[in-house]
């Protein structure tokens, strides 16, 4: 991968081997540890029971991922 892009957060470049690794991040290191990611993680329930029945089986867990809001750091000091 030969693109180079910076950090929609701080505006600093993505390193090449992070770039490699994960080609389609949006965040520099530093700023993945501090906001926790490109993404947000949710674990939903999944009710296993009967259709009509009033007892809840919570047999298995869904999980889901959702794109981070990224809000850049000179917005965020003007606010």
């Amino acid at each position: 991968m030969d693109e180079e892009r910076d950090c929609e957060r701080c505006g600093k470049p993505i390193p090449r081997r992070r770039l490699e690794v994960l080609p389609f991040t949006r965040l520099c290191i530093e700023c993945s540890e501090a906001i926790g990611g490109d993404f947000k993680t949710f674990v939903i329930p999944e009710n296993t029971g009967k259709p009509g029945s009033l007892k809840k089986n919570y047999g298995s867990w869904q999980v889901k991922r959702k794109l981070r809001k990224i809000t850049p750091l000179e917005k965020k000091a003007t606010d």
